[in-house]
């Protein structure tokens, strides 16, 4: 399990397990664009659920960039998402362009999207099938 990390709720711990189909939601990216549960479809891709305070994010943000890069190199269909929990555009803005990130990603004020998916720890990385189907990633090792 993840630790807990500022902002977690204090109730015992939950996440999506893997093999579980991707929760329906919806939300608009920094760009406009609208990603939602069907966006997935057909392409697959990988939601990362973040919070730029969180030093395990600010280490795995860089890692997810890096693999966006390349797989929209490569031509890819795969949709990638970074989808926050608890922060609004201001402070993700800035650190983006702090960071040199250009990976999409959502702000979210509160936690209802996050709550799909767990109920503590960040970052979460979500792998989405073409089929709609998740497994949890991880990028640069177990904390």
């Amino acid at each position: 399990m993840l630790a807990a990390c500022v902002g977690d709720k204090e109730e015992p711990a939950w996440e999506l397990p893997d093999g579980s189909p991707l929760p329906q939601f919806s939300v608009t990216t920094s760009t406009g664009d609208v990603v939602s549960t069907s966006t997935f479809s057909g392409r697959g891709g990988m939601i990362v659920l973040f919070n730029t305070s969180c030093a395990d994010c600010r280490r795995e943000l860089p890692e997810v960039q890096r693999i966006y890069e390349a797989a929209t190199e490569a031509g890819s269909e795969e949709v990638y998402i970074c989808i926050a929990r608890d922060e609004g555009e201001a402070s993700i803005a800035a650190y983006w362009e702090e960071a040199g990130l250009t990976l999409p990603y959502s702000p979210q004020p509160d936690r209802e999207v996050y709550d799909l998916f767990a109920s503590r720890g960040i970052p979460r990385i979500f792998l989405v099938s073409p089929d709609l189907v998740v497994t949890q990633g991880k990028l640069t090792g177990e904390r």
